[in-house]
């Protein structure tokens, strides 16, 4: 099905989303390939991780917008690029649920980071699936992208966990 026999195309959803669900399931399994790495060591890992990429994805847009825009204050820029980067921190908050889990001693340190991941790719899933709407397709073109973007997500996490 072509996107002109659809839905008008929506806006697309930023793609911080995307990129913080890569790099939290990198974290995660970089994290607990080793076998030894407690639920709690996995959550920090994960949530200062994320945290300082918002950071540094809110500075580098904040620079470079205050230099296409010098009238501009600092402060509204940041806080513009704070809010459009937010899904780097959204990303966190499937896979952490099974890591409070497993810090709770309700989940073991396997099951724990198991689950993390499996969220994680929930989340890719998730992102492929709203592209696909975003394009404007119906029926079973979103769950296809859905699909592929696991795929292809689940490729740049391996590749993000060899290189690091």
């Amino acid at each position: 099905m072509s996107p002109e026999q659809a839905d008008p195309p929506r806006e697309p959803p930023r793609s911080g989303g995307l990129y913080g669900t890569v790099l939290v399931l990198a974290v995660i399994i970089a994290l607990t390939k080793s076998g030894r790495a407690s639920a709690d060591i996995v959550l920090g890992g994960v949530l200062v991780t994320s945290f300082v990429f918002w950071i540094v994805h809110v500075y580098a847009d904040t620079l470079a917008s205050r230099v296409e825009f010098p009238a501009r204050s600092w402060l509204d820029i940041a806080g513009e690029h704070a809010s459009e980067e937010i899904g780097i921190l959204e990303a966190a908050i499937l896979p952490s649920i099974p890591l409070i889990l497993g810090v709770a001693g309700i989940l073991d340190r396997k099951a724990a980071g198991w689950a993390a991941i499996g969220m994680g790719l929930v989340g890719l899933f998730g992102w492929g699936v709203a592209v696909g709407r975003a394009l404007g397709y119906r029926r079973a073109s979103p769950i296809l992208f859905g699909f592929l973007n696991v795929a292809l997500g689940g490729l740049m996490v391996g590749l993000k966990v060899l290189v690091h």
